[in-house]
């Protein structure tokens, strides 16, 4: 089951429910008409966001010995969103929720300080992948992601007053909340295809507060863009070694700034861009599909 948020189901939620046979169902954002007669018969709901909590917990009325798992690959735990009203829905209809798939070690951990259900990671796989030709590092930046501010596109942008010989291209849904008039800020928006922005740029950016395990970081690693990343960003948790240099301790637009600065002139980034790519490399889509069966078959007999 998936929301009708316009961006459902993510390509790797949807691999994912596709291999253990799961009929795909779209139903309302949390509230809303939903014709129940499309899970009749479902001994397992997989839901792709607690937006579908309430007709599983509808139907779970009528077959209590029907078991619940959903994906939380969003902000659904994370402290600063918790609000009222959030509180309110979960205390509705997180009881009808039974294990749950984390895609990062942090939300399993955020999970468990509300519910004692369990939770077990998995990886999502790169969706697109491409070899950037090789033409030298230079100092073009890219960000790729939509218009909620926790993903540090306007931190970004800030940054870049103290980078004046660098450019930032931001591609993607967050061109709603940019108002830069920068010469070196380039305001995308929405592209049919990312090869171009991965073959111009060196540097991926990714200054998020919070952002689970996004696509776009293991695109722009496999693709060679060195990327420079929040500790808010799921990869992060992945990044050992040398590669703990990408890694952002602070977030306000100097820190970014003087981070990028740094990555562009540290020696030895020929090396670091060939582990960003063999990380990247290993989360294909075979890899995630294999260790989602694994954690669902494992949840269900924890349940």
């Amino acid at each position: 089951m998936y929301p009708a948020s316009g961006i459902s189901p993510h390509p790797a939620h949807l691999a994912w429910a596709r291999s253990v046979g799961a009929k795909v169902v779209e139903t309302p954002m949390g509230v809303g008409r939903f014709d129940r007669r499309k899970i009749e018969g479902s001994d397992v709901l997989l839901l792709e966001s607690l937006y579908c909590a309430p007709f599983a917990r509808s139907y779970k009325r009528e077959h209590p010995e029907c078991r619940v798992v959903c994906i939380i690959a969003d902000t659904s735990f994370w402290g600063k969103k918790l609000g009222v009203l959030r509180r309110i829905y979960y205390w509705r209809y997180l009881g009808s929720v039974d294990g749950f798939i984390a895609v990062s070690e942090r939300i399993r951990k955020d999970i468990g300080k509300y519910v004692d259900e369990p939770a077990l990671v998995v990886r999502p796989f790169l969706v697109n992948k491409f070899r950037r030709k090789r033409s030298g590092f230079n100092r073009r930046i890219l960000f790729v992601g939509n218009e909620v501010k926790e993903k540090g596109f306007d931190r970004l942008v800030g940054a870049m007053r103290h980078l004046p010989d660098f450019e930032l291209f931001l591609v993607g849904d967050c061109y709603k909340k940019i108002r830069s008039k920068m010469a070196n800020v380039h305001v995308e928006g929405r592209v049919p295809i990312l090869r171009p922005y991965f073959e111009k740029c060196s540097i991926y950016a990714h200054p998020a507060d919070f952002d689970p395990c996004p696509s776009s970081v293991w695109e722009a690693m496999y693709a060679g863009l060195l990327p420079v990343i929040s500790e808010g960003v799921g990869q992060s948790e992945l990044f050992h070694g040398n590669l703990k240099r990408l890694v952002l301790r602070k977030n306000d637009p100097e820190s970014i700034a003087n981070k990028i600065r740094e990555v562009h002139e540290m020696s030895g980034k020929t090396k670091l861009i060939k582990r960003c790519m063999d990380l990247a490399s290993r989360y294909t889509k075979e890899k995630s599909i294999k260790d989602f069966k694994r954690a669902f078959s494992r949840l269900l007999e924890m349940m």
